[in-house]
């Protein structure tokens, strides 16, 4: 039996930092952090689950300058396990508790590139589980899977676990993406089809927090899959002054508002901070286990039938095997998927003047 435990949804600041050993000053603010939150949060309950926001430890340098892959994955990009993970591996063990986060890492069978990598670390400290995530718009300069479809199919066969792993753990089955990848129902269904009962999707920036999309694509989420959502934000940006004086500390850029949704689509918590902040809620797994085997609605999964809609991705429309690309390779991609689109009829072409 799995007892009731605290998830906490971190919400931290971000220094923007051009080279990976900057990354510490952000890991011991997130070391900070932790040291807080795990005292606060278990006089309640103890606290087994630890989630971090997209761009936590690295930033988003990439997309902020427009590198291209080589240069990023020579200068910036991790390993996993790597010194990252080792850090936050020691404060795993200390407070028992498991970690998830990402990081853009390189892989050695790709030679410049680098992957928006999802990872969690448990309680002994040691890393479990990676995802690498799917889908990116064109200002990430991140390699997906897709790119590099037929070489990742050949390493590692083209099954769901593939492409959406789970690590199935003590506390729960989880899996998660970060971004972009979140508003695709498709991927979130994946990982549950997979067996995941825990999601994690972190971030989105403003102006789509303040919106309400972040909050309403992770509702429906969990409200799909019939499991608890994760879903920590970033806090504030701190940009250096390239003059040497003061930084500029955006706090609004990331919106904020990191919160915890159970498999019912309820907030069970949510932060309205858009700095440094954390949520925290009870993940109670066995009340969902017996609330999937037993509800009738709103619990979807089994009324699936798979049959009618194997035919809505028989026709590609982003190519996959890309080369690594910048801003403007990325959007004449995006323009050819446009023309696709019209041609296929898809999409209607909008009238003339």
């Amino acid at each position: 039996m799995i007892d009731p435990y605290l998830a906490v949804a971190l919400q931290t600041k971000v220094k923007h930092v051009k080279t990976r050993n900057e990354v510490q000053v952000n890991l011991d603010h997130i070391g900070n952090m932790i040291e807080m939150v795990t005292h606060m949060c278990s006089l309640e309950l103890p606290v087994r689950l630890i989630a971090l926001g997209e761009g936590a430890i690295q930033g988003f340098v990439d997309e902020i300058l427009d590198m291209n892959q080589a240069e990023y994955a020579k200068t910036m990009a991790a390993e996993i396990p790597g010194p990252e993970t080792d850090f936050l591996g020691k404060l795993a063990k200390e407070k028992g508790t498991y970690i998830i986060g990402q990081l853009k890492e390189k892989l050695p069978e790709y030679k410049d590139r680098f992957f928006n990598t999802i990872f969690i670390i448990d309680e002994n400290g040691d890393v479990i589980y990676k995802h690498h995530k799917n889908i990116v718009v064109f200002v990430e300069h991140s390699t997906t899977p897709h790119d590099v479809y037929d070489q990742w199919v050949e390493q590692h066969g083209d099954s769901i676990e593939a492409f959406f792993p789970v690590a199935k753990t003590p506390i729960g089955n989880i899996a998660g993406t970060v971004g972009v990848e979140g508003s695709f129902p498709e991927s979130f269904r994946a990982f549950a089809l997979n067996g995941a009962e825990i999601l994690y999707r972190a971030s989105l920036p403003e102006p789509w927090v303040s919106r309400e999309i972040f909050e309403v694509q992770n509702r429906s989420r969990a409200i799909d899959n019939t499991a608890y959502m994760i879903a920590p934000n970033t806090g504030s940006l701190i940009m250096p002054s390239e003059s040497g004086g003061d930084p500029t500390i955006i706090d609004g850029a990331l919106g904020g508002r990191s919160s915890i949704i159970d498999y019912k689509g309820t907030i069970l918590s949510q932060t309205d901070t858009v700095g440094d902040a954390y949520t925290a809620s009870e993940i109670n797994i066995e009340a969902l286990r017996h609330y999937r085997q037993n509800a009738r609605f709103q619990n979807w999964i089994p009324y699936l039938k798979t049959e009618i809609f194997k035919k809505l991705y028989d026709r590609p429309i982003w190519p996959s095997n890309l080369p690594p690309m910048n801003h403007d390779d990325a959007g004449n991609v995006f323009n050819d998927s446009i023309k696709k689109l019209i041609k296929s009829g898809i999409y209607t072409e909008k009238s003339k003047k």
